[in-house]
């Protein structure tokens, strides 16, 4: 099973999604996605079949399914919020 590293850059609107290698924990950048808002504060849900993105910006968090083989990231929808996301957490 390959195992993938979600990393937000907030200023620059993306995230990068790395291949991790389970023995030496070396990194490999496997692609970069736009996510609009200033990504922020992620969670992956206890499958590894989502990703949640906190953007900050624009105050939503936006849900991303992951594809098991390659880990990239297609978009499953968004939800508004009150404030600012700062942390998320799934159970």
């Amino acid at each position: 099973m390959a195992y993938y590293l979600y990393v937000s850059r907030q200023d620059d609107d993306k995230i990068s999604i790395f291949q991790m290698d389970a023995a030496s924990g070396r990194l490999d950048l496997q692609n970069e996605m736009a996510v609009a808002g200033g990504p922020a504060a992620m969670a992956v849900d206890p499958q590894r079949r989502f990703l949640y993105v906190g953007c900050r910006s624009i105050r939503e968090i936006s849900s991303f399914r992951i594809d098991q083989n390659s880990g990239g990231l297609s978009y499953a929808g968004t939800a508004p919020l009150e404030g600012e996301p700062v942390f998320l957490a799934t159970d």
